[in-house]
């Protein structure tokens, strides 16, 4: 009987702990600890977007985009693909795949297309941006944004011409107080390009801001 008790206890016990390991904050946590700062930040901003008051959420951001302009300032000249070796590659893959499926949820449909193309860049076959495209058409179509699509294509210049809006968009808001807009326009800029320092850079101080504007209140 004893010895029930005690197993049953202790089934209970690893049960919770799964439970709180499976916590999105203690995923963000995991994946920001292995280094996978997208991963993690993309955990954290789901945790901000439903509770942007969340005090552990907002600094566990700041370490990741710390850790993520740390990294980038490392890296002086991107990577050519044909440099890669197939696990370095293997990443690229994972995280472009990662970004248009961010994007599709956010309806970008140009950029979730973008995004899914530019796996290809790393391997030529690859099934699941070719499922990936597949979907961003259908749920377009869907959604009556076909042209979107069809008649507006991304090349790197638009999107480098887009990414560019979107900072003065974002910075514009933040100045005329209007942070949760501006943090919201960053994330767009985020999702396509995680590692560009200036919105790294602009969206910590909204995030510092919106602290301050918190701790005032």
């Amino acid at each position: 009987m004893i010895v029930a008790t005690l197993m049953m206890q202790t089934q209970v016990a690893d049960a919770f702990l799964g439970k709180r390991n499976d916590e999105p904050i203690n995923r963000a946590k995991k994946h920001y600890e292995e280094h996978e700062y997208f991963l993690a930040r993309t955990v954290t901003l789901e945790i901000l977007a439903d509770d942007p008051a969340n005090a552990e959420a907002q600094a566990l951001m700041g370490k990741i985009l710390d850790a993520e302009i740390e990294r980038q300032k490392d890296r002086v000249y991107p990577m050519a693909a044909e440099d890669m070796d197939d696990d370095e590659k293997g990443a690229e893959v994972k995280t472009w795949l990662e970004r248009s499926r961010a994007l599709l949820a956010r309806k970008e449909y140009d950029l979730a297309l973008f995004a899914a193309e530019k796996v290809f860049a790393y391997d030529a076959e690859n099934r699941q941006a070719s499922e990936m495209i597949d979907s961003i058409k259908e749920q377009a179509i869907k959604d009556g944004k076909a042209d979107m699509l069809f008649l507006n294509k991304m090349y790197e210049e638009e999107i480098s011409d887009r990414l560019k809006r979107y900072r003065d968009q974002a910075q514009a808001l933040a100045a005329g107080g209007y942070l949760g807009q501006a943090r919201f326009t960053i994330e767009k800029i985020l999702l396509l390009e995680p590692e560009d320092p200036k919105a790294l850079k602009l969206y910590q101080d909204i995030l510092e801001q919106e602290g301050a504007v918190r701790h005032e209140a």
